[in-house]
């Protein structure tokens, strides 16, 4: 309670002195309007954030920390850049345009800076808030390049706006915790997406640039071109990386229900094992056809009985080729899966009790 006295009175004497400063900065006019805007009002953000940090980190330490190590020096970049370009557009009213895009520039990337650092925080613990935080910096850095380039020539401004959209949606995306919605298949195509906005915002660029009608038509023709390959390839690492998260749920599920396999011991075991195993898991049926036609035939079985036992499993076709495909119809083919390896099982036992 004592520590909190001596803040709160820490607090009030900065206070007085920004106020004693400001009226001490007023009577100088436009020399201590400019100081008042660079310092005093940034400076004023600062400490007042700070102060509510303190009053919150009680009842919640990360949110204190954001306000304290991320918002508060965020906001104080801001009003600090923001008082100079006021003060630049004043003195240089003929380069206002240029002024404001390269401040803004300088702006955002700081405060990009500022997040992404943050980013890599200890108080950031969970996988999602970090990478809410770095697509959160990619906005900014992305928004400020566009301002850079923009200042150059202002058609250049559209590409990098469009990627900033991009993280600033897959931003509130990256906290959705639901298991319809897969957040690690997002993370591994932002780049893919950032990619074709960045392509959208170029053609939009490349249309608006003062030229011959007659080039629009060229410069779509290529652009459809360059999209149709990038659709390919982003539909491909899709697919891909579907294939991967489906292996991965089929692998969790099998290590829940491989008991339910009733498997016997015996010196082949560990062979059989890896057979049941990759049908199970991953539906792959070739190992265990194989397998069971070795165990079959040395059980002395021709062949018209050893397709007999085995239609079931010949016929099979795993789910991997339908379109959607959800945890629980996962789990109902895995149980079908290990059904039927246990019908063969009791197939195999029954021909060597013969």
């Amino acid at each position: 309670m004592k520590a909190r006295h001596e803040s709160f009175i820490k607090y009030v004497i900065t206070y007085v002195i920004l106020a004693s400063l400001t009226l001490l900065l007023l009577p100088l006019r436009s020399v201590g309007i400019y100081v008042i805007m660079i310092l005093i009002l940034p400076s004023t953000a600062l400490i007042t954030t700070i102060l509510i940090s303190d009053f919150v980190k009680h009842r919640n330490a990360f949110i204190a920390d954001i306000l304290k190590r991320l918002v508060a020096p965020s906001l104080f970049i801001y009003l600090l850049i923001g008082g100079l370009t006021s003060i630049l557009v004043l003195d240089y009213r003929a380069y206002s345009l240029v002024i404001n895009y390269l401040m803004n520039f300088l702006a955002l990337l700081i405060i990009g800076t500022i997040i992404n650092r943050y980013s890599t925080r200890r108080m950031v613990e969970e996988r999602n808030s970090e990478l809410l935080f770095r697509y959160l910096s990619y906005f900014f850095i992305f928004l400020g390049l566009g301002y850079l380039f923009g200042a150059v020539y202002l058609p250049l401004f559209y590409p990098f706006a469009a990627t900033s959209i991009i993280y600033l949606l897959l931003t509130p995306v990256i906290m959705i915790r639901s298991p319809r919605i897969d957040v690690r298949r997002i993370v591994g195509n932002s780049r893919s997406l950032a990619l074709a906005a960045f392509g959208i915002g170029l053609l939009y660029s490349l249309l608006s640039i003062t030229k011959p009608t007659t080039w629009n038509t060229y410069i779509l023709i290529v652009f459809i071109v360059i999209a149709s390959i990038a659709i390919i390839y982003a539909g491909y690492r899709l697919y891909i990386s579907g294939l991967t998260v489906l292996e991965n749920v089929e692998e969790e599920l099998y290590e829940v229900h491989k008991r339910e396999i009733k498997i016997v011991p015996s010196p082949e075991y560990s062979l059989f094992e890896e057979a049941v195993k990759d049908f199970v898991a991953n539906g792959k049926k070739d190992k265990l056809i194989a397998y069971l036609v070795h165990e079959l035939t040395n059980d002395g079985l021709d062949y018209e009985d050893i397709i007999d036992k085995l239609s079931k499993l010949i016929n099979y076709s795993s789910i991997a080729t339908c379109r959607k495909i959800s945890r629980r119809i996962i789990e109902m083919e895995i149980r079908d899966r290990i059904d039927l390896v246990n019908e063969l099982l009791n197939e195999l036992l029954s021909s060597k009790n013969t």
